[in-house]
């Protein structure tokens, strides 16, 4: 099966010369997407083969200065690989439709589509990359295929600072993974995963280096507070099926990083698994409480990308929690839960941002507050989009609770097993999430009924639009993998099963670790049964009785209109001033103050108080180096004095190293 994928990298490559002999805007966007789409199957079709007869392979094969280099298939890549084909079969699906507007804007999508299948093909490779100095090539050419997909409106302001802070972030992360590894290097003297993972005598100054560094260094790709700022920036900068992409699976490689570590390397200090689940939990409350505050929708997505990214650290802290205290039930929750929910988040956030897309182009703009009653002109897009939120929720019969339920199940389990302070910081993590799960519903309600119910607030539900064919299926189609995966748990859990069994600890584990998540498949399959009984009978007693429409009685305030529904602000105003003193908020609004009063309004607004603090260090390390300019005098002798002293200084550092 391995031929499978092959032949799908060999399609990818021949879409990287396609744009050299399609001129034509509209047939290279469908030939484009659809060789990207053929070739994603193949993958499919093999990382799914694979990781349901599951025997690990490994190629190995020499390259100059990296050595021998290992191309590995073990469960871990096999996952993610799954993952990340799937979501860019969606997105480029989406792309053929979605791209079609710009196109006759008079955009050319030549350049695009070129650095989205570059983006597509490195991701890819990067998780089939068992060689560190691989990797990090693969990792600079994924950060610039996203970079250059993300600006492709690049007349704009925002998208280039968007841009900006997805290339600063990136390039910040691979600095300290480039310590990390090049530490590796030196205790095993080798570049391969394989080898790291068999070197048994780290000396513990060496692994607090790896750890920190390859921690910090994938916590900036996937956004982890305080690093997530590139997240609410880049997103909303980028086209719909290059953010759906970033939010599902680009900020994936840094969860993957963070459990390939853990595969590698030996658990001996529990403060890594505490200090992990501190900013985990910090991440997912202060992530959601942003997103409620937002009022640009793919903004808000954006910042519950990092509240989801939260909870899956919280899934790997437990896990490094269970290796360290020889607990095998919360490694394998907690390992389980982390995967799980990375296939969850990918599946319903990329439904989320490609419904985003659809709304965005209808409405011609993403300010919530100018939105409603879409669902009326939208209504594939609308349904969908439902599904999204409420998987996002953590609400049952959908994939998010299945796998923040064994989450949750790692912090009870964990308040049975250790012992000390360690049950009241597992109780409270838990109550966290519960809290978190409960901003989540009060935000997707404001978002979901101000943009697709109510009444039309700026003429965007007056304009009723075809919605594209491939969209409504791609949108469907990842809606009824919200229910699959929430129906039927097992069948991402058997998806996960040879990663779980890679880990150190996990093979001791209860056979019942997960029950009763297999049993509630039944009341989740009665409860949509239910559901779907009563919308029948409604549907035949309508058609049987007929509908009588009514004005509203509005209470002497007829006819309704919009301004007398909620806006984004209004919904979310008293939830969001509970934490103020966090989100900075600012409320502009003109109180009524004369007998005749004038026109008023009422809006908030919140800043991200960690970006604020960011670009505050990043102004003071200007001012430092700016101290320094005198070095660029403009002289030629002097840079050949520079250069001259810096090889005098290397080859000191060698005679003396």
């Amino acid at each position: 099966m391995i031929a499978l994928f092959a032949i799908g990298l060999l399609l990818h490559a021949l879409n990287l010369v396609l744009p050299a002999f399609v001129r034509d805007s509209r047939r290279l966007n469908v030939a484009a997407n659809g060789l990207n789409a053929l070739a994603l199957l193949c993958g499919l079709g093999f990382s799914l083969n694979a990781l349901l007869n599951y025997h690990p392979a490994a190629y190995r094969f020499a390259l100059p200065v990296a050595g021998p280099v290992v191309i590995g298939f073990d469960g871990l890549s096999l996952f993610f690989l799954f993952t990340f084909q799937l979501l860019s079969l969606a997105g480029s699906l989406f792309a053929i439709g979605y791209l079609r507007h710009y196109i006759e804007r008079g955009l050319s999508v030549r350049a695009h589509l070129w650095f989205f299948t570059l983006l597509i093909v490195s991701l890819q490779l990067l998780v089939i990359s068992h060689n560190a100095l691989v990797l990090l090539v693969v990792w600079e050419f994924m950060a610039v295929g996203a970079y250059f997909s993300i600006v492709f409106e690049k007349d704009k302001a925002d998208v280039r600072r968007g841009g900006f802070w997805y290339f600063v972030a990136t390039h910040a992360g691979v600095l300290l993974l480039y310590v990390c590894f090049l530490t590796l290097h030196e205790a095993t003297g080798s570049w391969n995963f394989d080898d790291f993972a068999r070197h048994a005598a780290y000396d513990p100054g060496t692994l607090a280096v790896v750890l920190l560094t390859g921690f910090a260094g994938f916590g900036i790709k996937a956004g982890f507070m305080p690093f997530h700022v590139w997240l609410p920036n880049a997103h909303p900068a980028a086209p719909a099926h290059v953010s759906g992409l970033l939010s599902a699976i680009n900020i994936k490689t840094g969860i993957y990083g963070i459990a390939r570590l853990m595969l590698m390397l030996p658990a001996l200090d529990a403060a890594y698994g505490w200090g992990l689940l501190a900013v985990s939990v910090v991440s997912a409350v202060l992530g959601v409480w942003y997103a409620l505050a937002q009022h640009d929708i793919k903004k808000l997505l954006a910042y519950h990308s990092v509240e989801n990214i939260g909870i899956i650290g919280m899934g790997l802290s437990v896990a490094w929690l269970g290796r360290c205290y020889a607990l095998p039930e919360l490694v394998v929750l907690g390992f389980a839960g982390a995967l799980l929910h990375t296939l969850n988040h990918a599946i319903f956030k990329g439904l989320l941002f490609f419904g985003a897309g659809n709304v965005t182009l209808h409405a011609r703009g993403a300010d919530i507050e100018r939105m409603g009653g879409l669902a009326r002109v939208i209504p594939f897009t609308a349904t969908a989009f439902l599904v999204g939120a409420i998987s996002i929720c953590g609400l049952p019969p959908f994939n998010g609770f299945a796998s923040e339920f064994l989450i949750y199940k790692s912090f009870f389990r964990g308040g049975d097993l250790l012992r000390g302070y360690a049950p009241l910081v597992m109780l409270c993590s838990a109550v966290g999430l519960a809290f978190m799960g409960g901003l989540a519903v009060a935000c997707f309600t404001k978002l979901h009924g101000i943009v697709f119910l109510g009444q039309n607030r700026s003429g965007a539900a007056s304009r009723r639009e075809k919605e594209t064919v491939l969209s409504s299926v791609v949108l469907l189609g990842l809606a009824g993998l919200c229910a699959l995966l929430g129906i039927f748990p097992q069948t991402g859990l058997r998806l996960l099963a040879p990663a779980l069994g890679e880990l150190a600890g996990a093979a001791q584990a209860p056979a019942g670790w997960a029950s009763p998540l297999g049993k509630l498949q039944i009341v989740f399959a009665l409860f949509l049964a239910l559901a779907a009984a009563v919308f029948v009978v409604k549907l035949r007693l309508q058609r049987r009785a007929g509908v009588r429409l009514r004005e509203t009685w509005g209470c002497g305030y007829a006819p309704v209109t919009a301004r007398m529904q909620y806006t984004a602000s209004s919904f979310a105003e008293e939830l969001v001033k509970l934490g103020r003193p966090l989100l900075d908020l600012s409320v502009h609004w003109k109180p009524l103050l004369s007998i005749v009063p004038v026109a008023s309004g009422f809006r908030s607004h919140c800043s991200d108080r960690l970006e604020t603090a960011w670009l505050a260090f990043h102004r003071a390390i200007g001012l430092v180096l700016g101290a320094f300019r005198w070095i660029q005098s403009g002289n030629i002798r002097h840079y050949v004095l520079y250069m001259f002293g810096a090889v005098a200084f290397y080859l000191l550092c060698a005679l003396v190293w």
